[in-house]
């Protein structure tokens, strides 16, 4: 019998803060706002470990007949990807302006074209902390950040702090985590060059949850 190998299941957020998405009427791609608790219709599973480059097969959650073209996902330093067309020699983006919000057509990758990879643990994690009253983060010296806002450029903003999504993956693992009414302590990386600082996150016990 044939094992099956072990696989990573990742979603796309774009510079945005949208997540790539499958449009099943149309049978496009699409993109469509983060929501919390929900998981995007398009996804794709690439083998562990997880090395770029690679050739993703992007996996539509409703089955519809139209294929996408070979795409070579890249790696967009830091834990950022881009997808190149070798047929084309063009790149996948993701924008609100032309005629189709998702194209094959970009000649570079520059902005619009650099997506931010996220496994279930880090969509959960995020959901967690943009939905208020759920999770509370609280500095060593007692100062709680406000609930944040997701901005464009894969950015948090807390008041007048940006908290970069792609300088923390492990801390959205770690949050997603949690447990309704426990606390951790996580290591928050504010910039390239910046050492991390540790905060204590804990999660509210709610009535009902969404989150994924």
């Amino acid at each position: 019998m044939t094992e099956t190998p072990p696989t990573l299941r990742l979603w796309f957020m774009d510079w945005f803060g949208w997540m790539l998405d499958h449009n099943s009427v149309r049978d496009a791609l699409d993109r469509t706002p983060f929501q919390e608790g929900r998981l995007p219709g398009l996804s794709t599973a690439v083998p562990l470990p997880f090395q770029l480059p690679c050739r993703p097969v992007l996996e539509k959650r409703i089955s519809m007949p139209r294929p996408f073209p070979e795409m070579e996902m890249q790696e967009f330093l830091p834990n950022r990807v881009v997808f190149f067309i070798p047929r084309t020699g063009t790149y996948l983006r993701s924008s609100p302006l032309g005629p189709e919000p998702v194209d094959f057509l970009a000649p570079e990758p520059g902005g619009w074209e650099i997506f931010f990879p996220m496994t279930v643990e880090m969509l959960r994690g995020l959901s967690l902390i943009l939905k208020p009253n759920t999770v509370k983060l609280q500095d060593d010296a007692g100062h709680d950040l406000p609930t944040p806002t997701l901005q464009q450029g894969f950015m948090l903003q807390f008041g007048d702090r940006h908290l970069p999504l792609f300088l923390n993956t492990a801390a959205l693992i770690q949050i997603g985590q949690i447990m309704p009414g426990a606390t951790a302590k996580i290591a928050l990386t504010w910039d390239t060059n910046a050492q991390p600082i540790h905060f204590n996150v804990s999660r509210e016990t709610p009535a009902s949850s969404a989150i994924i």
